[in-house]
């Protein structure tokens, strides 16, 4: 058994999911000698509803990376996304212990131990804390405070929270194949950490990850994420609307990729392609003007929620790098485009770049892998993970062992809140706290076994169970000294969006007239 310095991420998406291995070159960068895409069934915009179907995937793209690399992998950090991904804000201040010699460190990690005791409510647990800003005395911002006078130092942090059911169904399907995950993080926090350059970071900037069912929104500001939000719609939706058209469901993937464009305007009206049908018979003429109206009616509906995120993020006139287009669904003709028009944002389609060794860019030149890639990057700052190196005579296809059902590993919060350490949280008895008034309580699952730790392999330290100081309530409490612990944090209600009308809004943009010219057989 040789353990190599290898980090695995897994990237499971509505459509499909991405495997991808890589390795810390001498020069600093992340050399991937493996990527595997596969498509994936039993996914729900980001939830997991069939765990067979989505096990079945995730073993194909492991099995060809294994076979690639010569390697068993037994450890995994995985990516997470969906409407049950959110963030909230809670702002708190400690008092200068001596105002005298300023702002000190001390102070500041006071402050930081005060937001570990923010709790979240009971079926959701915290995946992330990021400070957005520092106050000294409620009137001077610092970016950072050490070294500052005044008598109170204040922050408001943005949480990063995220339903414990989805997190244990992933952990699940990666159990049943004996891979152990050892972190899960946020699709919307992972990719930008491929796309963005240092400047774009800091002047400001959207990453828009366009997936199969749901489509992330994570804006930029002064090197910090600002606004996290999560739009249950992708390119399926397009899938969808071209399938009304009579298309065959085997033929709409391929249809849009080599024909489509999400601009109308821009696509010819004077030619049209023929798709095979049952028979020669049942060939089925499409004009691409009406193929491409089709799609820009549901694409527009995708950029005017986006364009709408980023209005309430706070931040729309800030972003001077605009908008970076990611995902598998960026690929698609003309889309960006189409975001200029609707959002007056500069737009540019996005690829892993950053951080990324110069022999690995062509094999990771595709806005597909950009969230995989980002994911390998957050991982490699937590630690490598554990495979085992098979001798070449023994690199031959053997069927991957499935683990038994074991009960479902309940989430546990990471405490750090500088860097995330993505360990998927554990349950702990929990005392009786207040929730957000549109959660409805449910019933806490049940407290899971120990993990046996890894021989000769450094173990993440779990923190000691922390009394509950505050609670998460809708409702901000005026702050106390800081001697008092009775205070509800301020968090951002979930907006309610009404996603049902934007279908009936698609099929009224689509009566169009339908022309045909010359002929291409799909």
């Amino acid at each position: 058994m040789d353990r190599k310095s290898y980090i695995v991420a897994v990237d499971l998406g509505s459509s499909s999911v991405v495997v991808a291995v890589g390795v810390r070159s001498a020069g600093g960068g992340l050399e991937i000698p493996s990527v595997v895409s596969r498509p994936v069934e039993g996914v729900n915009a980001g939830r997991i509803d069939n765990i067979e179907l989505v096990s079945r995937a995730i073993r194909e793209a492991v099995d060809e990376v294994e076979e690639q690399l010569g390697i068993r992998i037994t450890e995994a950090y995985a990516g997470i996304s969906g409407e049950f991904v959110r963030c909230a804000r809670h702002t708190d201040h400690v008092f200068v212990d001596d105002p005298e010699n300023g702002v000190s460190q001390r102070d500041v990690d006071a402050l930081f131990d005060r937001m570990r005791n923010v709790q979240a409510p009971d079926d959701e647990t915290i995946m992330e804390r990021v400070p957005q800003n520092y106050l000294v005395d409620d009137n001077q911002e610092v970016k950072n405070p050490v070294g500052s006078f005044g008598k109170k130092l204040s922050s408001t942090f943005n949480f990063i929270l995220c339903h414990k059911t989805p997190i244990q169904r992933l952990d699940m399907a990666l159990r049943r194949l004996s891979i152990k995950m050892l972190g899960v993080v946020s699709d919307a926090l992972a990719a930008p950490e491929s796309v963005l350059s240092p400047d774009e970071k800091e002047e400001g900037v959207a990453v828009v990850d366009i997936g199969g069912g749901v489509t992330d929104v994570t804006v930029y500001y002064r090197n910090v994420v600002r606004y996290v939000a999560s739009i249950p719609m992708g390119s399926s939706a397009f899938n969808r609307d071209i399938r009304t058209m009579g298309v065959p469901e085997k033929h709409v993937e391929n249809l849009k990729r080599k024909y489509g464009s999400a601009v109308a305007e821009l696509a010819p009206d004077d030619k049209l392609i023929r798709v095979a049908g049952r028979t020669a018979r049942d060939a089925k003429d499409i004009v691409l003007r009406n193929l491409a109206t089709v799609i820009e009616a549901r694409a527009t509906d995708i950029a005017e929620f986006v364009a709408q995120e980023i209005k309430d993020s706070g931040y729309a006139g800030k972003l001077a790098y605009g908008i970076v287009l990611t995902g598998g669904s960026a690929r698609l003709k003309d889309l960006d485009e189409l975001f200029r028009r609707v959002t007056g944002m500069d737009v540019r389609v996005g690829v892993p770049e950053i951080g990324v060794a110069d022999e690995a860019l062509d094999r990771v030149a595709d806005p597909a892998f950009v969230t995989a890639v980002g994911i390998l990057m957050k991982g490699s700052e937590t630690g490598f993970c554990v495979v085992v190196e098979r001798p070449a005579s023994e690199r031959v296809a053997v069927e991957r062992p499935v683990a038994q059902r074991s009960p479902v590993v309940e989430p546990q919060s990471v405490p750090e809140p500088r860097r995330s350490t993505f360990v998927p949280p554990q349950a702990q008895p929990q005392p009786p706290v207040p929730t957000f008034r549109h959660v409805p309580p449910r019933v806490q699952p049940s407290v899971p076994q120990p993990e046996t730790p890894v021989p000769g392999r450094a173990q993440v330290q779990e923190p000691a169970p922390v009394s509950p100081t505050t609670s998460v309530t809708p409702e901000r409490v005026a702050q106390a000294p800081a001697s008092t612990v009775t205070e509800a944090p301020e968090l951002e209600p979930r907006r309610k969006r009404d996603w049902g009308s934007i279908f009936q809004k698609a099929f009224d943009k689509v009566n169009k007239s339908f022309t045909a010219a010359e002929d291409e057989e799909i």
